[in-house]
């Protein structure tokens, strides 16, 4: 869901977000966000039926989004200790490589989770989504930090209404 939560609204922001891969940052183009935004929008579409229960909803956009967006699995590494996945062609945009990881990753999710496991946020003000690997599938905060911020201010709240 990081894709989903992430800034983009610049080349700036993407290069943020992706400080980490320094290989990725390096082929970043002026129209990358752009494209991570409106797939951002299709991401939040199928967060949000999965959120509200409606998980063949949330397949049906998923599968779309597969028919839309190739993912090539292909292993690579330097030596045999390095092995790892890349899901996308080697000359692909950041865009293309970014919106293939999520969409493999979403895809591996829902067939091992079920396809209502993503949230969002319950916390006033956040609206990020989340991944549910609860066992009851119970989990309401995107964070400890959301949860423990609405638990004092309902603490509160309760302490400022009772009669003293």
């Amino acid at each position: 869901m990081d894709l989903l939560n992430a800034d983009l609204s610049s080349v700036g922001r993407l290069e943020q977000h992706l400080s980490s891969r320094p290989w990725l940052v390096e082929r970043i183009h002026a129209g990358d966000p752009a494209a991570l935004r409106r797939f951002q929008r299709h991401l939040a579409a199928i967060a949000d039926a999965s959120a509200a229960g409606d998980g063949a909803e949330a397949v049906a956009l998923l599968n779309r989004l597969l028919a839309r967006h190739a993912i090539h699995p292909r292993i690579s590494g330097h030596d045999a200790g390095t092995w790892h996945l890349h899901v996308s062609d080697t000359d692909a945009s950041v865009a293309d490589t970014l919106a293939a990881e999520a969409l493999f990753g979403l895809t591996l999710l829902v067939t091992e989770m079920g396809a209502t496991r993503l949230g969002r946020c319950s916390a006033a003000g956040c609206h990020q989504a989340f991944v549910d690997t609860s066992t009851n599938g119970s989990r309401r905060f995107c964070s400890t930090r959301c949860a423990t911020r609405t638990n004092v201010a309902n603490y509160r709240q309760r302490r400022n209404q009772s009669p003293t």
